[in-house]
C-alpha cells in the first residue's frame, strides 16, 4: 500500500470517527456547547471591559464609539438566555441548542466586524479574524458548518469594509479574512478529531462499566440509572411495560451441576433476553437470576404475555448439559405515566411472587390504571354479586372505598395496586372450587400485605376450617345479616 492510500485510509477512518462522534455523542455535545455558551458571554464580558481599560490607559488616540457598545445589549440578552438554559438542563433539544449557540456567535461576529470596520476606517480587521479562529475551540459543530457561518459572518464584515475602507484596507481585509478563515476550519478539523477519539473512548469505557460481565447486558446499577432517565422523559399519557424474569430452582443448578454451569445458563438468558425483545427495550440483570425488562410505549396486555410466554418457550429449550429442564417464573405489568420506577417494579414484582406460589414456569400480567385514592380502601371478592352483596357494598360505600373483585387474580392486582390504602379485604373462599384459598396463602406469605385484615365468607364448615388454617383473621358465614358483616368489619379494622 503506497503512502497515499495509507493517508486516505487514515483520513476516512478520521472521518469515520467524527461521524460517529456527532450521531453517538449529541446529548454530551448539546451540554457542552450550552456550557461553553455560558463561559463565553462570562468571559468574552470580563475581556471586553478589560481590552477597553487597556486602550483607553496604553492608546492616546484610542476613543469609545457608538460601535463598542453594540456588545452591551447582545450580553444582556443572552445573560436570560443561559438562565433558560440553565433552568431547563436536560430538556433542551438538539435543534434549540443548535439554533441558540449559532445565533449567538452570529451576532458576536457581526458586532465584531463593526467594530473593526467603523471603529478604525483606516486600520485593518482583527477581532473577527481571531474570533473566527477561535470558535472551534469553543463551540462543537460539524466542520461543514463551520464553513457557512464563518463565511456568511467574514463576507458581512468584507461587505462593509468594501464601502468604508480603502482599496488598500480592503485587500488587507480580504487577505487577513481567507487567512483566518482557512486556518479555523484546520483547527476544526484537527480538534474534532481530537474529542472524537477522547468521546468514543471514554463512551465505550462507559459501556463496558455498564455490562454485567457475565450475562453482557446491563449490570443493575445501569438498568436503574437508563430506567430512571425513562421515566424522566417520557410523557404522561406514555404506557410502559415491565417484566421480572426469575429462574426456577438456580441454587439446584450451581448446588448440583456446579457455578459454572449456571453461569453457563445465565450468559445463555442474557442472550435470549437481547434476541427476544426490541433493541430499544432495557434489558438487564437485577441480581443473581433475576432479570428486569422495561418495555417503553407497550401498552397491549396480550402482546405482553405473549412476549413473555415465548420467552418461557425459548428458556424451556435452552440445553445446559443435562437432563435439568430450565424454567423461570416471570411477573409483568403494563402502566401509564402516573407511575414511577419503584412503584412498576413494586407491582411486577407482586405479580413475580404471585407466579413463584403457583408453581414453576407460570407468568403473571397485569394492567394498571392510576385511579385517585380519597379514602380507605374495602375490597370485596365474590364470584357472583347477589342482592346481599349489592347491600354490604351499598352500606360499605359510605366510609369506605369499596373495590368488587371478580377472582383471585383481580384481587391481588388490587391488593398490589392500592396496598398502602387498603383497610380490609374480605373473600369469599369456596374449597370445592379454591375461590380465595390462593389468595389468602398469597396474604399472608407476602411479608408486606401480611398485616392487612382479611375476612373471610364461607358457605361449608370445610370452607370455614381452611380459612382458619390459612390464619384468617375472622371467618363469617355469607348468611349472616349485614350487621354482623358490619361488627365483624370493625372488629377486625380495630386489631
Amino acid at each position: 500500500m503506497g503512502l497515499f492510500e495509507k493517508y486516505s485510509k487514515i483520513n476516512r477512518e478520521e472521518l469515520d470517527s467524527i461521524k460517529r462522534y456527532f450521531a453517538e455523542c449529541l446529548p454530551s455535545i448539546d451540554d457542552y456547547n450550552l456550557h461553553m455558551l455560558r463561559k463565553a458571554c462570562m468571559y468574552i464580558s470580563m475581556v471586553y471591559v478589560v481590552m477597553i481599560i487597556v486602550g483607553k490607559l496604553l492608546l492616546e488616540d484610542f476613543t469609545l464609539s457608538i460601535e463598542h457598545f453594540g456588545m452591551i445589549p447582545l450580553m444582556a440578552i443572552y445573560f436570560n438566555v443561559n438562565l433558560y438554559t440553565l433552568r431547563h438542563k436536560g430538556e433542551i433539544s438538539t435543534a434549540k441548542t443548535a439554533a441558540i449557540c449559532c445565533t449567538f456567535y452570529f451576532f458576536l461576529g457581526v458586532v465584531l466586524g463593526i467594530i473593526d470596520v467603523f471603529d478604525s476606517p483606516t486600520g485593518q480587521s482583527l477581532w473577527l479574524p481571531i474570533a473566527c479562529m477561535g470558535l472551534p475551540m469553543i463551540f462543537i459543530d460539524r466542520i461543514y458548518k463551520y464553513a457557512f457561518e464563518e463565511a456568511v459572518v467574514l463576507s458581512i464584515m468584507l461587505t462593509m469594509s468594501f464601502f468604508q475602507r480603502d482599496k488598500d484596507g480592503f485587500l488587507k481585509d480580504i487577505y487577513i479574512a481567507i487567512s483566518a478563515y482557512f486556518v479555523s476550519l484546520l483547527f476544526a478539523r484537527i480538534i474534532l478529531e481530537v474529542r472524537a477519539k477522547e468521546a468514543l473512548a471514554m463512551q465505550e469505557v462507559t459501556k463496558l462499566s455498564s455490562l454485567d460481565k457475565l450475562t453482557h447486558i446491563l449490570n443493575k446499577n445501569a438498568l436503574i440509572e437508563r430506567i430512571d432517565n425513562y421515566f424522566g422523559k417520557k410523557s404522561p399519557e406514555e404506557c410502559c411495560a415491565m417484566a421480572i424474569i426469575d429462574l426456577d430452582d438456580f441454587k439446584l443448578v450451581n448446588d448440583n451441576l456446579g457455578h459454572h454451569t449456571g453461569d453457563l445458563l445465565l450468559e445463555k438468558v442474557g442472550q435470549l433476553l437481547v434476541e427476544n425483545f426490541r433493541a430499544y427495550d432495557l434489558v438487564g440483570r437485577y441480581g443473581g437470576d433475576e432479570f428486569v425488562v422495561l418495555m417503553p410505549r407497550m401498552a397491549d396486555v396480550n402482546i405482553l404475555a405473549n412476549r413473555c410466554k415465548a420467552l418461557q418457550m425459548y428458556i424451556n429449550d435452552l440445553d445446559i448439559g443435562s437432563d435439568h429442564r430450565v424454567t423461570a417464573s416471570i411477573g409483568a405489568v403494563i402502566c401509564n405515566g402516573a407511575y414511577g420506577r419503584e412503584e412498576i417494579f413494586s407491582m411486577a414484582d407482586d405479580a413475580l411472587y404471585k407466579s413463584k406460589i403457583q408453581g414453576k414456569n407460570c407468568c403473571t400480567t397485569w394492567v394498571y390504571t392510576n385511579e385517585p385514592v380519597e379514602r380507605d380502601i374495602l375490597i370485596v371478592m365474590t364470584s357472583k354479586v347477589d342482592e346481599g352483596v349489592k347491600s354490604l357494598l351499598e352500606g360499605e360505600g359510605e366510609r369506605f372505598g369499596v373495590i368488587h373483585a371478580a377472582n383471585d387474580d383481580d384481587v391481588i392486582r388490587d391488593i398490589s395496586r392500592y396496598h398502602d390504602d387498603i383497610k380490609i379485604i374480605m373473600l369469599e373462599v369456596d374449597v370445592e372450587t379454591g375461590t380465595g384459598v390462593f389468595v389468602l396463602k398469597y396474604l399472608k406469605k407476602r411479608e408486606g400485605f401480611a398485616k392487612i385484615p382479611v375476612i373471610a365468607v364461607v358457605n361449608t364448615q370445610k370452607a370455614a376450617a381452611m380459612a382458619e388454617e390459612l390464619n384468617a383473621d375472622a371467618v363469617i358465614s355469607s348468611d349472616e345479616p349485614d350487621s354482623v358483616f358490619k361488627e365483624t368489619i370493625d372488629k377486625c379494622i380495630k386489631i
